[in-house]
């Protein structure tokens, strides 16, 4: 072997041994590397699930109100907090967020959708909290993840709540209590009315009964003979539908027939079907018929159906006069021959008379200090 050859197995020898080295310590580096990755990755999701989806307390800025009652009677500020814990508070705030995308990302920013979902008001309400300050004032704590969330859910609450205040209705108040009681007494007025028709009913055909009350009874029968009738026009409308029948026979019943253009579309929509079988039309004229009876059928359609609604609406209207009258008889029963009766219903009658007339007495004894209240408060941003 030559001396030239012995040099280049030498080098080649050494290149081989340099690169093996190099590779081994290009796969360690990537073994250290994948490793270091892979424990930063599981500190990471360590990180995110212990990671709260709601912001801890520490995070909340908190903007403080104070609501100040000229009243010194503690039902002031009962009342006043009734009023800002109220339903109806909440979902006007909500509303007023609603038309306010920018406004409402700033306020629910913190929260996942998941948490958001359906529950809305339920958190929006949470931001807010209510504690008493002093013998006559309370504080009001709006909550946020910035100073400038909370800064705008105290604005909002400061203006929704004056507006609430003076938008409200006797039918609507703000107050819990109130609510409460003014539900309650439109209960027992109702159960009063139900209790009027059948008390009436078994008076019906007593020899002392008056002319005005025979009179409304002739009505009575009057009324109910058309409830009757609709009622039977009604049933046809069903079977027609549930045995699916041709849609034409709706015409045949008088309040449908009579009903608005129901029966004029209805001639022309025959005609239009008659042309059809003429074999003698050209292709135009015969798409134009199509069309027509296209067109037709479904202002047809509208007009049954608005027609139906029509009859529904009639029989209720109907069935609330007959009620109404029944009442009106109720009315002309003597107050001593409801005295000396031994009915089961008058006597329940009598009862639930007395329940509504003493919560009628409280209800308005209580609207009247509300209305007091109303006029005799501030509320405003505490100063820092």
């Amino acid at each position: 072997m030559q001396t030239w050859h012995c040099i280049a197995l030498i080098i080649i020898s050494v290149a081989v041994f340099f690169y093996a080295s190099f590779m081994d310590e290009i796969e360690e580096r990537s073994k250290s590397s994948l490793l270091a990755l892979s424990n930063q990755s599981i500190e990471t999701s360590k990180e995110s699930v212990e990671e709260p989806l709601v912001p801890t307390s520490k995070t909340w800025a908190e903007i403080f109100l104070t609501l100040e009652s000229d009243i010194a009677e503690p039902y002031a500020l009962l009342l006043h907090e009734e009023a800002l814990e109220s339903v109806g508070l909440i979902n006007t705030l909500y509303t007023d967020l609603e038309k306010s995308p920018i406004a409402k990302e700033l306020i629910f920013s913190p929260f996942t959708s998941e948490l958001l979902d359906g529950n809305e008001r339920q958190i929006l309400s949470s931001l807010i909290s209510i504690r008493p300050k002093s013998k006559n004032s309370l504080e009001v704590i709006c909550k946020g993840h910035s100073n400038r969330s909370a800064a705008l859910l105290s604005e909002m609450m400061i203006r929704t709540y004056n507006q609430l205040i003076h938008s409200e209705t006797i039918e609507s108040p703000l107050p819990l209590s109130l609510s409460e009681k003014f539900k309650k007494h439109q209960e027992l007025k109702s159960q009063m009315e139900e209790l009027k028709v059948k008390i009436q009913e078994e008076t019906e055909g007593s020899p002392e009964e008056s002319v005005e009350v025979m009179a409304i009874r002739s009505e009575i029968m009057q009324v109910e003979d058309e409830v009757n009738l609709h009622k039977n026009h009604l049933v046809k409308i069903e079977v027609i539908h549930q045995d699916k029948l041709d849609p034409m026979e709706y015409l045949h019943i008088p309040p449908i027939r009579d009903f608005g253009q129901v029966s004029q579309l209805g001639n022309i929509l025959e005609q239009l079907k008659s042309m059809r079988l003429d074999q003698t039309l050209n292709k135009f004229t015969r798409e134009e018929v199509e069309k027509n009876i296209l067109a037709t059928s479904q202002d047809l359609e509208k007009q049954v159906v608005t027609a139906i609604d029509h009859l529904k609406k009639t029989v209720s209207e109907l069935l609330l006069r007959k009620k109404d009258l029944q009442k009106t008889i109720f009315d002309h029963i003597s107050e001593a021959k409801l005295a000396l009766s031994q009915s089961e219903n008058i006597r329940r009658f009598k009862q639930i008379k007395i329940l509504a007339s003493n919560l009628h007495k409280d209800y308005e004894d209580e609207t009247l200090r509300w209305i007091a209240c109303k006029s005799s408060y501030t509320l405003y941003r505490t100063p820092e």
